[in-house]
């Protein structure tokens, strides 16, 4: 009896071991949050009220409306995988990781324009860029815990979503490359502001 109770015990702890996120996939994940992060405090951190608050003269979003975005959308997905781990199964035989560079390359192009969902339009919740820089930091310093410490099977749980489906862990992915999207969008507006002047 001991021994079949030993040989369980060593197959539970396989099992889970298995269902685990891949060190590989942690640290990337992490990696991209954190510089993308840091892209974004770069982009902001020096400019003043008026240009962080300029728009493009197209009705374009400004570098507050964008970052807005940001932090609005990835609170969203945050939750849609905490949700959909807490009130589905896993599912073994979903495969998708192939598809992660194919996500990170569809995300990050700015030639391919999306309008966003009401949800996350621009709402001014946050009123200044201290307020917005400060969510940041604590919304990556939580995701990048959260990755790094969890044993959720992220891989083996569907998301779907309007671009399509991933599996938990992709959503993370698509978190950093949304931003970096937007970020670049930042970007253009900010050039767009200076040639104007």
């Amino acid at each position: 009896m001991k021994k079949i109770l030993s040989l369980l015990i060593v197959c539970m702890i396989s099992i889970t071991a298995a269902a685990q996120l891949s060190e590989a996939d942690r640290t990337f994940a992490v990696n991209y949050l954190m510089a993308t992060h840091q892209n974004i405090v770069e982009t902001v951190s020096d400019l003043d009220d008026d240009a962080f608050n300029w728009k493009p003269a197209d009705g374009g979003w400004s570098v507050a409306n964008s970052f807005e975005h940001i932090l609005t959308t990835e609170a969203a997905f945050h939750g849609m995988v905490q949700g959909g781990v807490a009130n589905n199964d896993a599912d073994p035989e979903l495969d998708k990781a192939m598809a992660d560079g194919m996500l990170l390359s569809m995300m990050s192009d700015r030639g391919t324009r999306v309008t966003t969902i009401p949800n996350f339009e621009p709402s001014g919740k946050w009123t200044t860029k201290a307020e917005m820089l400060s969510a940041l930091e604590e919304s990556r310093t939580m995701l990048a815990e959260y990755l790094q410490n969890t044993d959720d099977d992220l891989r083996h749980y569907k998301m779907e979503i309007p671009i399509g489906e991933l599996d938990g862990y992709q959503i993370y992915l698509l978190i950093a490359s949304h931003s970096y999207r937007h970020t670049s969008q930042m970007k253009e507006a900010l050039a767009e502001m200076a040639e104007s002047m």
